[in-house]
């Protein structure tokens, strides 16, 4: 059914070849078939090493959630609870337990401190395609008001 699909920079063309029915009147050039053109205008993002086609329109799939970025953010508010309620001493007992290295629980300990909104729409997979769990953690110049923290990451 499918004849020929187009993918361009501002979108993608998708042409289907229908048979017609035998009731419906045809011409002389078509006569076993009907051909059904539709664009669909999209974006293409990067996000690390793949690239994302953000299809814009009225049907546009349910968003789903990224499970890395979900992981991260629940990581990072569970050792910052475990900090703050003496569960674990420091950010090296965290490290240990989790086996993994110092750096990365100080660089995921930023995520528990991230603007409500931010983590609505990462639950909600209504996130921008580029923001993921790396490229998060490794913001250093993410603000502390929680406004501004949403705006820096393309959340309104």
């Amino acid at each position: 059914m499918v004849d020929r699909v187009d993918l361009t920079d501002t979108g993608v063309r998708v042409s289907l070849k229908l048979p017609t029915p035998e009731r419906v009147k045809r011409s002389a050039a078509n006569t076993q078939e009907l051909i059904v053109t539709r664009f669909f205008p999209m974006t293409i993002r990067r996000r690390r090493v793949e690239m994302r086609l953000v299809i814009e329109g009225d049907r546009a799939p349910a968003p789903r959630a990224d499970s890395a970025l979900l992981k991260a953010v629940a990581r990072a508010r569970q050792w910052s609870e475990d900090l703050l309620l003496g569960r674990a001493q420091s950010v090296t007992e965290i490290a240990q337990r989790e086996a993994v290295a110092d750096r990365y629980v100080r660089r995921l300990l930023r995520l528990a401190f991230l603007a409500p909104a931010i983590v609505e729409a990462i639950v909600a997979g209504n996130q921008p395609p580029e923001l993921t769990a790396e490229a998060l953690a490794k913001r250093l110049d993410l603000p502390l008001f929680w406004t501004a923290q949403a705006q820096a990451v393309g959340i309104r």
